[in-house]
């Protein structure tokens, strides 16, 4: 069974590592830190790996979660990729879930709407 869990989030840190150039395409690595609040509540640190150039932009990153998912404790990892095609996936790294989110499994989506930051968490323990 599918749960649905939902947080806001801020973004506390975001801090840009390292940017090199390789034929026409920016190579960047970002840190992020995050604070959330709802049903999932808690901090994360998400790495970044970035490609921009003229006509596209791409991510991956793993997101380190530590917080309580509709009351239980625990940490586990998100792993993310987007581009301009394909858009935002979000997906709980397999095996990655510890504490009372041991065998946690699932998605994620992030909606951006100015200065307002949510996730919605659909998992299955």
């Amino acid at each position: 069974m599918t749960s649905t869990a939902t947080a806001s989030f801020t973004v506390d840190k975001w801090e840009p590592q390292a940017t090199d150039e390789f034929a026409g395409n920016e190579l960047g690595r970002v840190v992020i830190a995050k604070t959330f609040t709802g049903t999932v509540e808690g901090t994360s640190e998400v790495e970044l790996l970035t490609v921009n150039n003229a006509t596209s932009r791409a991510y991956v990153g793993f997101e380190r979660l530590e917080v309580s998912v509709d009351g239980r404790k625990g940490s586990f990892v998100l792993h993310h990729t987007a581009d301009e095609e394909s858009g935002m996936t979000l997906k709980i790294v397999t095996g990655s879930g510890a504490g009372e989110l041991t065998g946690i499994a699932g998605t994620a989506i992030i909606e951006i709407d100015g200065d307002d930051h949510h996730l919605t968490l659909n998992y299955r323990l």
